[in-house]
């Protein structure tokens, strides 16, 4: 296995030359914060503080803080939820850079030194951001995790897009400049999660970011219980939660960022392309979230936008991701979407073959597993949606090999 891990040997340790602020906001999590409060005291690049905002905690989680005495600043409030503690916590950050960690996470040794390395290099930058990894255990597991988190290639797409197209950044995988931060404005309280997301889309929006290479954050996977006053309450998300957070977050975004927001390469800011390419990636990355009839709007509005040739190979590459939902298309299984959504757009038909791009592995995906009612709504549906003609041109012979496997069937 590859070490992704970043460690600097003691005796070449750099003194930060600007100061690092860590917060950590926590509730009920006695059992985990040692580990991660010891990660962060760890690091090669020492961090100028550590503030722990407890938020009303009612286990053990005091007498774990208390233990590392004045090595870590702590602020106890009644429970508000996690995005008031972080609020909180930033309020009374002094550091020049801010880092939220969570309590159950780790940083490698070298998390903090990547992160102000790659600010440092580069002054437009206003945040930084690495890769995670997740492991299952105690600390002593995590160095030996090879659940790397896939991220896009920098300069494929804008960073912004890359990250409305999917959320590879978990808050604790990015460090911002406390200037941005204070300008992106708080944490949204009102979502239940996904604040992080929120706020990461807000910060890419006003800055750039830099790429801090390798490892800087080892993410805890589990599935965990946390005492409230309520009693034992398991902490696990759930696809259907995910997915009406995501719908509230860019509900908003589409209400209120502008098409050049979702302009999706870099170096192509003017022209009727850049346009169309901007209306195009905005009604993909809106239907990936499942605001389907938003989608449709702008799909109907980039139908309308004049042109002289065919889609080109970029608008081709936007209209490819349309199925790669990161949550599937269940709705599209379940017959809750209906195709006429998509087919009376006028949509050109390379562009609908473009879109239909994905649904020949979905296909072969339910028909592997036995779900033969599934396997003929997707065709079924894709058909109605694209056409014959552009789910055949998209599939090529594969599509009659899939239908003959599933009447056989």
């Amino acid at each position: 296995m590859t070490d992704l891990s970043l460690r600097t040997p003691a005796s070449t340790r750099p003194q930060p030359a600007r100061r690092v602020s860590i917060i950590m906001p926590t509730h009920n999590r006695a059992h985990l914060i040692g580990e991660s409060i010891a990660s962060a005291l760890g690091q090669s690049t020492a961090p100028f503080e550590i503030i722990v905002v407890d938020d009303g905690s009612t286990d053990q989680t005091p007498d774990v803080l208390r233990s590392f005495h004045d090595r870590v600043t702590v602020l106890r409030q009644d429970n508000a939820g996690k995005s008031a503690a972080l609020n909180r916590g930033i309020a009374a950050a002094r550091g020049d850079y801010l880092l939220v960690l969570d309590d159950d996470d780790l940083l490698p040794e070298g998390a903090l030194a990547a992160h102000v390395a790659a600010l440092e290099a580069a002054p437009a930058a206003g945040f930084s951001y690495g890769r995670f990894a997740r492991f299952s255990g105690q600390g002593v597991d995590a160095p030996a995790s090879e659940d790397v988190e896939p991220m896009p290639q920098p300069g494929e797409k804008r960073l912004l897009v890359q990250l409305m197209t999917c959320c590879f950044l978990p808050n604790p995988a990015w460090m911002v400049r406390r200037a941005l931060q204070s300008s992106a404005g708080p944490y949204r309280t009102d979502l239940p999660r996904g604040q992080d997301y929120e706020m990461i889309l807000r910060i890419a929006r006003a800055a750039p970011g830099a790429f801090a290479g390798g490892l800087t954050l080892y993410q805890r996977k589990h599935v965990g219980a946390r005492m409230t006053s309520r009693g034992a309450v398991v902490a696990k998300d759930t696809v259907a939660g995910w997915i009406d957070a995501e719908r509230a977050i860019f509900t908003a975004i589409d209400a209120q960022w502008s098409d050049a927001d979702f302009r999706p390469f870099p170096g192509l800011a003017e022209g009727a392309e850049a346009e169309r390419l901007a209306v195009l990636q905005r009604a993909v990355i809106l239907f990936m979230r499942k605001l389907h009839e938003p989608a449709a709007r702008h799909f109907a509005r980039y139908a309308a936008m004049p042109r002289a040739d065919a889609p080109g190979e970029r608008e081709l590459a936007v209209a490819g991701d349309l199925l790669g939902a990161r949550y599937g298309i269940g709705e599209i299984v379940d017959g809750s979407l209906d195709p006429a959504l998509l087919a009376g757009l006028g949509l050109p038909q390379a562009l609908r073959r473009a879109m239909a791009r994905q649904l020949p592995w979905r296909l072969r995906e339910t028909l592997a597993e036995g779900r033969i009612g599934d396997t003929a709504r997707l065709l079924g549906w894709g058909h109605r949606a694209f056409g014959s003609a552009a789910l055949l041109g998209a599939a090529g012979g594969r599509l009659e090999n899939l239908a003959r496997r599933a009447s056989a069937s």
